[in-house]
């Protein structure tokens, strides 16, 4: 069935690209740099962020011994930053028609302070605070990039294009999370059990297998204990690899920033309704 998959994949695109009449994909909407660029970045800020945060509410409950609601709450901080930032970039937009050099200006060093500090951060002995700080800066950039891509992509479109343009846009960003979903869960179940095995006491090397796939187990070992220890140590170690692999992804989306065009989206509405 995957090979099948793949096959039907693959004959689907040729024969949208080169026989069907009416196009169901608008490949020419990826010649243009605009939108293009908004596409990757969408897909990039997805494959960045879902590369640390996919098990991210368990590293706060075994590392940091936070309970369900306590990591819930720091976890979804990235999420209400998110919603609290959205409307100050629209009434910025709406002010100054601009939509590139926020998303520069304001994206990047919030992108890069959120995901890079997290580097640094990501160790047992870092106070929550300071991960929290993290999620609110991630949050904010990703919001910032989030609605000025759209904004860029509807300003290089016709109105009757906009909703299949903006499909394509979605399109991308399940893309992108669903890498970095897979690049998560690569690197999880990779790299967690072989440094279980390294951590733990040689009495205990034989659980490796019950403890990676229980967070209650993982929990029910007390703090400061040898087992938890290892477990602590462990965790810290693909945390902080996930990170990196995350961060690895933002030059990229600096990159898809650089390819939109300046558009004043207040001069193009006001020369649309001549």
């Amino acid at each position: 069935m995957i090979v099948l998959g793949v096959v039907l994949l693959a004959a689907f695109i040729l024969w949208e690209r080169y026989v069907a009449p009416v196009q169901y994909f608008p490949f020419k909407f990826l010649k243009d740099r605009t939108i293009l660029g908004a596409c990757g970045i969408y897909a990039f800020i997805f494959t960045s962020v879902f590369c640390w945060d996919a098990y991210y509410q368990s590293y706060l409950q075994v590392v940091h011994d936070e309970s369900i609601t306590t990591s819930g709450y720091i976890l979804n901080a990235f999420s209400l930053t998110s919603s609290f930032v959205g409307p100050f970039v629209g009434l910025y937009t709406r002010w100054t028609g601009q939509y590139k050099w926020p998303a520069i200006i304001g994206g990047i060093p919030f992108a890069t302070l959120g995901t890079v500090l997290l580097i640094h951060f990501r160790t047992p002995s870092t106070h929550v605070g300071y991960l929290v700080m993290c999620q609110i800066f991630n949050g904010i950039s990703s919001e910032i990039w989030v609605l000025t891509a759209q904004l860029a992509i509807m300003a290089s479109v016709t109105h009757q294009e906009i909703a299949v343009s903006l499909a394509l846009f979605r399109l991308f960003g399940s893309i992108g999370a669903a890498l970095g979903f897979a690049i998560a869960g690569a690197l999880w179940t990779n790299i967690l059990p072989a440094k279980l095995y390294e951590f733990l006491p040689g009495d205990a090397k034989d659980q490796v297998g019950e403890i990676f796939g229980s967070i209650i187990i993982q929990r029910s070992y007390p703090m400061g204990t040898p087992i938890r220890d290892a477990i602590v140590a462990a965790y810290a170690d693909v945390q902080r690899k996930m990170v990196i692999s995350g961060a690895a992804f933002l030059p990229l989306c600096f990159i898809c920033l650089l390819m939109w065009k300046n558009i004043n989206v207040k001069t193009l509405e006001a020369n649309r309704g001549k």
